[in-house]
């Protein structure tokens, strides 16, 4: 009898079953449709942000069902030893659409591999979030052969606290031996359960635990983590050319993944401009920003590098346009949140860079922008015992190490933190006192910020990192974070020594973003803030 080869298959809910050459042309027919479906993206629209955004939400993810399909169509001796490399037809040509389309909407060159694999990091951990079967095919595979055995075993989930219908036995009898049988599915369950229990468990183990008892959404999130994790340290570290490794840190911050990739977009107001976008985005994935910057030079004469490093880190430049536009949105979101927090009552309550800080010099205008608090003991305000808080913007522009406190551990902090906190120290040790015109009278730069102290202010400054870094004490005062030990200050700076120590203690105020979710949501409850 002459063997037959079934080359055919059929498609169920979206995902083929049949031959191996059936799921590969399909899997080719699917990959070249989305190609197709991402060069539309950049012909439709013309926001650069929304661009990223559409093909993140629609075009990458609407192929993650399919990622799980190639795992089990490829056979187990193929399988790579570190789930988080899942390499394949599918992964390159995915990772050609993704390099494609960023390279046309960001007019960037095609993106080394350094770059390539910040886009498929989670956002938590600094990439950009674009799931990508490289980091995502086999826990796509893992945790739904997962949910499988735990609906055949517990019955089918419904929703909380509803009842678990049991599957009929014709169905459960086909997984009853899995950690035996020799079904390809099977098998290649097997080849990775005891990693994935060790990571969702703490234990390799516990495979019987991870398999039917940890919760599906909970084992997605631990392993999207741990593998963006590893994906760093096994390969982005090992790998990284030598104008990448030093920036890392500073790369992946999960504050600039968030802005770049999850703000709305619905109100155009709310857009970064594709100029700043696309800028943003190159500082980000370590591309160029300058081309042919062979032919530049800084006003310093120095020769300008192809990152900007030398643009923004280089005090020939005046940082002023970029101060003060930190000044203003920073002010545009206080205006919006403290509200909210019941700092302030209303918006005026801010003040950009006002006289009539410091008693013996009205004409100086010391912070960038301020709070101006009242008292009124209005029900649920938050009460806080100074007169104003105010804030300076700084942007870390030196590339020279930052002075490491002998008292510290220099190991604890990294060179980014460190640089920060250095910039802070220089606001509250500011270098100009001044002289008023009418009195002749004439302070230190320290006596300027003692008035601002007796005057009963907070002063915070906003330290700013090339790579969208925040310091530690104006991170404090926004999320809670807690801030770095203070830095040492000089003996004839007691005046600034006193202020560090205001911005830091129990009576200046810390998480206002903490504070405003828990009174947004006990009085709206789940409506959204749209302030």
């Amino acid at each position: 009898m002459m063997k037959v080869e079934v080359v055919d298959g059929l498609r169920v809910l979206g995902a083929p079953i049949g031959s191996h050459l059936f799921c590969a042309d399909f899997l080719q027919s699917a990959m070249a449709k989305a190609t197709s479906d991402s060069k539309k993206i950049l012909t439709g629209l013309d926001d650069v942000q929304s661009m990223m955004k559409v093909y993140s939400t629609c075009t990458a993810h609407k192929l993650t069902h399919l990622f799980g399909t190639d795992v089990i169509n490829t056979p187990t001796a193929e399988l790579p030893s570190n789930y988080f490399l899942w390499n394949s037809n599918l992964t390159k040509g995915f990772s050609e659409m993704t390099n494609s389309f960023i390279q046309s909407a960001i007019c960037s060159e095609p993106l080394p591999p350094h770059a390539e694999l910040i886009t498929s990091m989670s956002i938590k951990a600094g990439g950009l979030g674009l799931q990508h079967p490289l980091t995502c095919a086999v826990t796509q595979f893992m945790l739904t052969t997962k949910r499988c055995l735990q609906y055949c075993h517990d019955g089918v989930w419904l929703g909380y606290n509803k009842h678990r219908p049991a599957l009929p036995h014709t169905i459960t009898s086909l997984f009853d031996a899995w950690d035996t049988t020799q079904t390809r599915t099977m098998v290649n369950f097997r080849t990775y359960v005891e990693d994935f229990a060790s990571v969702c468990c703490g234990s390799a183990d516990l495979v019987n635990q991870f398999v039917y008892e940890t919760s599906l959404n909970k084992c997605r999130e631990t392993m999207r983590e741990h593998a963006a994790k590893m994906t760093r340290e096994v390969t982005l570290e090992r790998t990284a050319p030598d104008y990448v490794a030093p920036k890392l840190n500073q790369m992946l911050l999960e504050e600039t993944s968030m802005a770049l990739m999850t703000m709305p977009r619905l109100e155009p107001k709310n857009r970064i401009k594709n100029v700043t976008f696309c800028t943003a985005m190159k500082r980000k994935l370590r591309l160029t920003v300058i081309k042919d910057h062979h032919l530049f030079k800084c006003k310093c004469g120095a020769k300008v590098d192809p990152w900007g490093d030398h643009c923004l880190g280089c005090p020939a430049n005046h940082k002023g346009y970029l101060s003060n536009a930190a000044r203003d949105g920073i002010c545009d979101i206080f205006k919006r949140i403290l509200p909210v927090t019941k700092m302030i009552h209303s918006g005026t309550q801010m003040e950009k860079e006002v006289g009539n800080i410091v008693p013996s010099l009205p004409t100086l205008k010391p912070f960038d922008l301020s709070i101006r608090l009242n008292h009124l003991l209005t029900q649920g305000a938050w009460q806080i015992p100074f007169g104003r808080i105010g804030f300076d913007v700084v942007l870390i522009h030196s590339n020279k190490p930052a002075p490491i406190d002998p008292s510290l551990e220099a190991v604890s902090f990294s060179e980014s933190d460190l640089r920060l906190r250095e910039g802070e120290r220089k606001k509250f040790a500011r270098r100009t006192g001044g002289t008023n015109n009418v009195t002749s009278k004439t302070l230190s730069a320290d006596e300027v910020i003692g008035e601002i102290n007796d005057a009963n202010y907070s002063f915070i400054p906003i330290a700013i990192g090339p790579h969208g870094e925040i310091g530690s004490v104006f991170k404090r005062f926004w999320d809670g974070s807690d801030p770095l030990p203070l830095p040492s200050f000089s003996k004839d700076r007691l005046e600034a020594k006193r202020a560090a120590e205001r911005s830091i203690s129990i009576h200046t105020p810390w998480n206002i973003l903490g504070n405003a979710d828990a009174r947004w949501k006990s009085e709206k409850g789940s409506t959204l803030f749209d302030g």
